[in-house]
């Protein structure tokens, strides 16, 4: 039987595959075209995403125009949303460290930088790997502070 808490952790892999394939359009068109206006804007996106705000843009995206066209059904699951979280501030992280390279003239570094999020990104969405989520539950498994949810399923085996 499950507790109650873990009934109530929730969330939509629709809405954060959303996300990730908005993240690798933008970044790849701001590669293809040398424009560090796009990795500012996905790199915002993922911080502002990160924080759980209501007006984070790709949660905006995926509620205001995504799921009402019916595009995209909801996939509702049971999931911790803060090893997503995670994971977002760390690829928001990465793309911050690049659009700072951009800006400074080491376009090499920003790009290798980009290209990481880009992959992991599409390790994610094509074959449900979150390396973000991973190292969250790794650092919860060492007890450190701020890394306080495990696993859904370890919980329930508990």
């Amino acid at each position: 039987m499950t507790d109650h808490i873990t009934q109530l952790r929730q969330v939509d892999q629709s809405g954060i595959k959303t996300g990730m394939a908005t993240t690798i359009v933008l970044l790849v068109l701001g590669f293809i075209f040398d424009f560090w206006p796009l990795v500012a804007l996905v790199a915002a996106a993922q911080l502002l995403g990160a924080l759980a705000l209501p007006f984070a843009p790709y949660r905006l995206f995926y509620r205001t125009v995504i799921k009402p066209s019916g595009l995209i059904q909801p996939n509702v699951i049971q999931d911790n949303p803060e090893p997503h979280r995670f994971a977002m501030l760390v690829g928001g992280l990465f793309d911050v460290v690049a659009l700072l390279a951009l800006l400074a003239g080491g376009p090499l570094l920003a790009w290798i930088l980009v290209g990481i999020v880009v992959v992991l990104a599409n390790l994610n969405l094509w074959l449900g790997f979150c390396m973000g989520c991973w190292m969250y539950y790794q650092l919860n498994r060492l007890g450190l502070p701020g890394f306080a949810h495990a696993p859904i399923v370890e919980r329930q085996k508990q």
